[in-house]
């Protein structure tokens, strides 16, 4: 699958970055895969450089600003973006791009609460609040069980569009307004069952804040028009490549 790629953002997850980046590359040894790491303090970088994976630092911090990055670095038709905490499985990446392949969509959600959730993976408040904010979502732009799902599968054309009209946001509310944007485009969206693991250690989401943030982002984008980015001088974001971390 040399036409995919991985965009993994991370912070702090050296618990889990070394088990998910070998999974990818058991799975998918031709991908390309790439960690966005945001201003980690432990060893999240160094263990996946060590991997022989590609490693970007985003010093603007959240999660937003280092999808940011990954996005306009990539090159690839299929681009997957999952979370750094392991609890995506890999081998769902498959069938989240095989709708891609056939043509049939541009975006392919991996939805948790349609598939298989491992017992304390997702607490009762967050199912809830899922819930009511994938409602609004559907009401608002286009049917969706889990708005705030971390596995996306996009096309190449997807990707340069997420560029072009740019994230406002900075943090956890990401997924409610690229989802708001593409869904008020020509676009054509998708979901998949997937299977959701139990985090190994504290989970960095704030159930109300971030709550509040990702439904404040949802009817921002109601009611605002969808405006593409001023491109001046042709600038691109520098990369930063590994670390010698020998």
């Amino acid at each position: 699958m040399s036409d995919l790629s991985f965009i993994i953002p991370a912070y702090n997850e050296e618990e889990s970055i070394g088990l998910l980046v070998n999974n990818i590359i058991t799975k998918y040894p031709n991908s390309k895969i790439s960690v966005i790491d945001n201003n980690s303090s432990d060893k999240t970088a160094e263990i996946a450089s060590k991997l022989g994976v590609e490693v970007i630092f985003e010093k603007k911090q959240g999660k937003a600003c280092a999808m940011r990055t990954g996005f306009n670095l990539a090159n690839s038709k299929y681009v997957v973006m999952l979370d750094a905490d392991n609890t995506y499985d890999p081998n769902d990446a498959e069938r989240l791009v095989e709708p891609l392949r056939n043509g049939e969509v541009d975006l392919v959600l991996g939805s948790r609460l349609r598939g298989n959730k491992e017992e304390g993976s997702i607490s009762i408040i967050n199912v809830i609040g899922n819930h009511i904010l994938s409602l609004i979502a559907s009401i608002f732009f286009h049917p969706v069980s889990d708005v705030c799902t971390g596995y996306w599968a996009f096309n190449d054309k997807l990707v340069d569009y997420i560029c072009e009209v740019g994230l406002d946001c900075s943090g956890f509310e990401m997924e409610a307004e690229m989802f708001a944007k593409i869904s008020k485009s020509k676009f054509k969206i998708t979901e998949i069952p997937i299977s959701y693991k139990k985090r190994t250690d504290e989970t960095k989401l704030k159930s109300f804040s971030d709550g509040f943030k990702i439904f404040r982002t949802l009817l921002k984008h109601k009611i605002t028009p969808v405006k593409k980015l001023e491109i001046q001088n042709n600038l691109k974001p520098k990369k930063y490549y590994n670390k010698d971390f020998s």
